[in-house]
């Protein structure tokens, strides 16, 4: 069942990088400040109680940042994560200048680094990135890095730790993957005692690339397994253009899982979310179930896929759920 628990608020779909693996709209539109807040003041009488920030690059939009930050510490709401490529200042000043603003508007969540193989950024920019995030935070653990798989992981593996190591800390590993980078003031800490941000913790979150179908998409041995859009599932997605969807998944750009937009209230969302096929499907039917029923009644689809966000953007893309 949709129950939206967070927004995220994309206020551009400008980046300063041109990533192969990216499927977001760089469409001209710019979300407002002013229609961002009426939004969230709508939703929060609803029951929304979290907020985060993606993209297009946020960092584009510091008005942005800075704005719905403060609006949201005046409703005493909580922050999510700011997801970033950490790559779009031109210098030290500008970067710390940047974070500055952001953290005396009051965010307090979590930056969220983009970083891989795809993204093209040096491991020194990185480090100064992340180094700028610690400082002006005041704690290490303010970060974390959200990571894509590629067939280049040996290098970008090689690069992550030439950050560790610029940070004063190393990599631990889970089955053959990075999963964290500390330090040893955080290894030592005492877990009983309140936690300062004394010690360096950044996680590493890693996830399989969404391919294309020209990429081998449909070539899967087995079909993916339902999870009710449980990974990017419940948040209201506010896109650069106003218009409002049910994901945070590269899926949430077809009008199948768009449900309104900023100037609809919260009750209008949901009742419009309730009557959408494709939304009804994600988060109630299952998309497992709906393939077995497409396949009775005929559907042939080109092969198998693990990738339950490529299947919902197939459905929505050949109009298959109405």
């Amino acid at each position: 069942m949709f129950q939206p628990e967070e927004i995220i608020f994309a206020p551009t779909g400008r980046c300063n990088l041109r990533c192969s693996h990216c499927r977001v709209s760089r469409g001209p539109g710019e979300l407002a400040v002013a229609d961002a807040v009426a939004f969230l003041d709508s939703c929060a009488d609803g029951g929304i109680e979290r907020i985060g920030f993606s993209g297009g690059e946020p960092f584009l939009r510091l008005d942005f940042l800075v704005g719905m930050s403060r609006a949201a510490v005046e409703r005493g709401l909580f922050f999510d994560r700011l997801m970033t490529n950490g790559d779009w200042w031109a210098d030290s000043g500008d970067l710390r200048s940047a974070l500055g603003a952001v953290s005396d508007a009051g965010f307090d969540g979590i930056v969220g680094l983009s970083y891989d193989a795809y993204h093209g950024q040096t491991p020194e920019r990185v480090a100064e990135f992340l180094g700028a995030v610690f400082e002006v935070w005041g704690r290490k653990d303010a970060a974390e890095i959200l990571s894509v798989r590629s067939p280049d992981d040996e290098t970008f593996f090689r690069d992550l730790g030439v950050v560790a190591a610029s940070l004063g800390g190393r990599i631990d590993s889970e089955l053959g993957e990075p999963s964290r980078i500390v330090d040893a003031a955080y290894l030592a800490r005492d877990e009983s005692a309140p936690d300062d941000g004394g010690g360096l913790i950044v996680p590493v979150l890693r996830s399989p690339r969404s391919r294309s179908a020209e990429e081998g998409a449909w070539s899967a041995a087995r079909w993916f397994v339902d999870d009710y859009c449980e990974g990017p599932g419940n948040v209201l997605y506010a896109h650069p253009d106003g218009s409002v969807a049910v994901c945070c998944g590269f899926a949430n750009e077809n009008p199948q899982l768009k449900i309104g937009t900023v100037r609809n209230s919260f009750g209008e969302l949901m009742r419009n979310a309730a009557e959408r096929p494709q939304v009804r499907a994600c988060y109630e039917t299952g998309l497992g179930a709906v393939r077995e029923r497409l396949e009775r009644e005929g559907v042939r689809f080109p092969g198998k896929t693990g990738d339950v966000c490529f299947f919902c953007d197939y459905l929505c893309k050949e109009g298959l759920v109405e």
